[in-house]
């Protein structure tokens, strides 16, 4: 009996009793990771893919904030703002992969030569994932594959090859033409030749095209007088001379951002192609 009495804890509210039940009741427990089965690590799937129907109006929108915020801002293409306030422009988006079908391509092309309302075509391909030569490699290829579907000086568009992938160069004109066509998306720019016929006949309002010599009769009959590639060119180096490229690259940035966080949520794993603004 005294054994017994000795270990048992009293039960009366002394303070000895209360200590000893304390004592008891707050030991810890043993540590239950020494005890659980932990499971593997599982890698979170990933977001289940949009409809093609969601996927287009992302690539569309995001398109539109380069077209307005780069292009038309820094007045890059002569007739880019006019033809999209006038709903003379249209983007159109293709969602395949391989760059040897030109099946689609060649179809919407000779869709929109059908309405004469269009003079600007956007063709932009969200999951060609090559590099900018490989893609101006592209667009020859489409170039020839189209106008073997016309006669001789009936080709209805124009084509030009905008892509992520390039670095500003300042040295001349033609070496910075890359960088102002910096799209999100690789993307083929189609003007309808009767508008670039008219762009050679006519200056633009503003000073897209309009220089000193195109003022003066003479120097319109003179065999120097740049081509309207060109003239675009020239005048985009000098933009781009006055603003710094760090302020274009940083607006390029800031879109590609978001192009790879709207990608991601749709599904689509995009790779960055545009990091940091450039520090020149």
């Amino acid at each position: 009996m005294r054994k017994y009495r000795r270990n048992r804890p009293k039960t009366t509210h002394s303070g000895v009793g209360c200590t000893r039940l304390l004592r008891v009741a707050t030991k810890p427990f043993p540590s239950a990771a020494r005890h659980c089965y932990c499971h593997p690590s599982v890698t979170p799937e990933p977001p289940p893919l949009a409809s093609d129907d969601d996927i287009v109006r992302e690539v569309v929108r995001i398109y539109v904030r380069y077209a307005q915020e780069v292009v038309e801002r820094f007045d890059f293409c002569p007739w880019a703002t006019r033809a999209r306030r006038e709903g003379a422009a249209e983007p159109h988006v293709l969602l395949g992969q391989d760059p040897n079908d030109f099946s689609a391509s060649l179809q919407l092309i000779q869709a929109l030569a059908a309405r004469p309302s269009i003079s600007v075509g956007l063709l932009i391909y969200p999951r060609f994932d090559f590099g900018r030569l490989d893609f101006e490699h592209f667009v020859r290829r489409l170039r020839q594959a189209d106008g073997e579907q016309h006669a001789p000086g009936q080709i209805p568009f124009a084509m030009a090859a905008f892509h992520p992938l390039a670095d500003p160069n300042l040295e001349d004109a033609e070496r910075l033409v890359p960088f102002v066509r910096r799209s999100p998306d690789p993307t083929i720019q189609l003007v309808r030749c009767d508008a670039l016929a008219a762009v050679r006949g006519e200056p633009t309002n503003g000073t897209s095209l309009v220089e000193t010599w195109m003022m003066s009769p003479a120097g319109l009959n003179t065999h120097t007088v740049p081509g309207v590639r060109e003239r675009i060119a020239l005048n985009n180096l000098k933009t781009v001379r006055e603003v710094g490229p760090a302020a274009i690259d940083a607006l390029l940035a800031d879109i590609e951002r978001d192009r790879v966080q709207s990608y991601t949520r749709l599904g689509l794993t995009p790779s960055p192609r545009v990091t940091e603004p450039s520090q020149r």
